[in-house]
């Protein structure tokens, strides 16, 4: 058979009308695509009558499935085994991506995206996710190495232990069939042969195209490749952008609404790369709109929320309470929604460099300036006299209580260890512009070595 891409689903879900299809296909990427496919899938292949079978690949044994789909039903029409998360394909390969799925959940408080990432990082090293022995969080630097294929993040992992004991495994305490004795047996079945009006839709957001499995399915049945390219090469950002162009679109035009390109270019900046979100966000803006058709910029700004520059203020706001774990997620996650590393590096530059200025201010003697003082003095006494006859007019331009906010923190550092910050933020922006080294990478390491003053093992203290 083949391997499709995005692009090539509408040609081949057409030309489904037209033969047999397949009794196999694989549907692997962004979350939301693969759902948003499988549910065009398989109406098509119930279009002339059967049963869709939903199988939560988490909790369900897959032999279980296996069993189902290789016994002949005695409903009429195709059987269609819709199988989500599939862990037929994990290996330490993917183990990275799903810690970092895992840690996401956490730091957006959702507990159950949490467990279930976590659950399935440990399934893809061939443990069993129910032992508390196979914490995470209690392996050394080498086990986990060993274990998972990457480095061991240097933050405190306690909270995996207490993630798994208020979420156990409800399987069996017996050790289940390895993954891949699983696949090996889906593939011997389809080898055999099964009832023709039964078929199985698989999804998964990564699989390792090495296996054994993968390379049979892509040769005798169907695979969708819906993963979205990574990164903030222009390319990246480009192939980003027209897939929730057309999502907008699509959705707009269930509506009959049409969106003017400025707002759909906010809409994207405000949203950054989250499919379901640019969905749902769609369908507010039309039912917003009533009966005008149009969609304009007051529309989105009434509407929806400034997502994106929010989460660049929560990143300096991390970095000024010298929070590690959250800042590196933060940057991550700005990253990952198409803002550009170079302008990751430019707010911390202009965050820096505010705190230097307000940290150099409060040693004027006329200003009598004290962390302790309250916001209202701050305001009436202090701020006035700073604007007296001075340069930094824009600087001091902000509003009082976020000023106040900045000047206590700036309090929380020394002149020392603000200059050191700014220095490495130069010596980063440089590696960004003329480094191979992958920018993510680059980023991290500038945090932590913001954070801890050259010792992961700890944040840095003032002297």
């Amino acid at each position: 058979m083949a391997v499709f891409t995005r692009d090539q689903l509408d040609a081949m879900l057409e030309k489904m009308q037209h033969t047999d299809p397949p009794q196999v296909y694989l549907l692997f990427g962004e979350r939301y695509l693969c759902r948003q496919a499988a549910d065009r899938l398989c109406e098509k292949l119930l279009v002339d009558g059967g049963n869709c079978h939903l199988v939560d690949g988490e909790a369900e044994e897959f032999s279980t499935t296996l069993n189902r789909l290789a016994s002949y039903s005695l409903f009429p029409g195709r059987q269609v085994y819709r199988v989500g998360d599939t862990k037929l394909f994990h290996s330490v390969k993917v183990a990275g991506s799903l810690w970092k799925k895992a840690v996401q959940g956490r730091q957006e408080n959702d507990r159950e995206k949490t467990a279930r990432y976590l659950k399935a990082m440990i399934e893809s090293a061939g443990l069993q996710a129910s032992d508390p022995e196979n914490d995470p969080g209690s392996l050394s630097a080498a086990q986990w190495k060993k274990l998972f294929g990457f480095a061991r993040p240097p933050e405190d992992l306690a909270w995996t232990k207490a993630l798994l004991a208020e979420d156990p495994d409800e399987s069996p305490a017996t050790m289940p069939a390895p993954v891949d004795d699983t696949a090996a047996l889906l593939e011997k079945t389809l080898t055999t042969g099964i009832p023709g009006k039964n078929h199985l839709v698989l999804l998964a957001e990564d699989v390792d195209k090495r296996k054994r499995l993968y390379k049979y399915l892509a040769e005798h049945q169907v695979i969708i490749d819906l993963s979205v390219e990574s990164g903030s090469s222009s390319k990246a950002q480009t192939a980003r952008n027209s897939i929730l162009a057309d999502l907008l679109g699509k959705t707009l035009a269930g509506f009959d609404k049409t969106i003017a390109p400025q707002a759909a270019e906010l809409l994207f900046e405000r949203v950054g790369f989250h499919p379901v979100a640019v969905v749902l966000e769609a369908e507010k803006l039309a039912l917003y709109v009533g009966s005008r058709r149009k969609i304009d910029v007051e529309d989105l700004n009434d509407m929806v929320g400034r997502t994106r520059q929010e989460a660049v203020y929560e990143l300096t706001d991390a970095l000024g309470k010298r929070d590690l774990e959250k800042s590196l997620l933060i940057a991550g996650r700005l990253v990952d929604n198409g803002i550009h590393p170079l302008a990751v590096i430019a707010t911390l530059k202009n965050y820096t460099r505010n705190l230097l200025l307000f940290k150099a201010l409060q040693g004027r003697r006329d200003i009598d300036y004290s962390p302790s003082m309250q916001p209202g003095f701050f305001q009436k006494k202090v701020l006035p006299m700073l604007k007296q006859d001075t340069p930094w007019t824009r600087e001091l331009s902000g509003h009082p209580y976020a000023l106040f906010m900045q000047f206590k923190t700036a309090a929380g550092f020394t002149l020392a260890t603000l200059q050191k910050w700014m220095e490495q933020i130069l010596q980063a922006d440089f590696r960004l512009k003329g480094s191979p080294i992958e920018p993510e990478t680059i980023i991290q390491h500038l945090l932590i070595a913001m954070l801890t003053n050259g010792n992961p093992g700890g944040l840095q203290k003032n002297n």
